[in-house]
């Protein structure tokens, strides 16, 4: 949602990013796309997980 808003967006933008917050946004776009690979070989497996955490007996 972030980089479509700053897609759209036109203008000069100055900003400044240090070595931290730029390594946490790496790591953000790293960890998103192995989760949409992993959900795209495994879709099933991942809703049959979810249905499974929400039906346990909770008493």
């Amino acid at each position: 949602m972030v980089l479509l808003v700053l897609a759209a967006t036109t203008g000069h933008a100055h900003a400044y990013i240090d070595g931290g917050s730029a390594h946490l946004l790496i790591q953000g776009l790293i960890a998103g796309a192995v989760g949409v690979l992993y959900y795209l070989r495994n879709p099933k497996q991942i809703w049959l997980a979810i249905k499974r955490r929400f039906k346990r007996d909770r008493s």
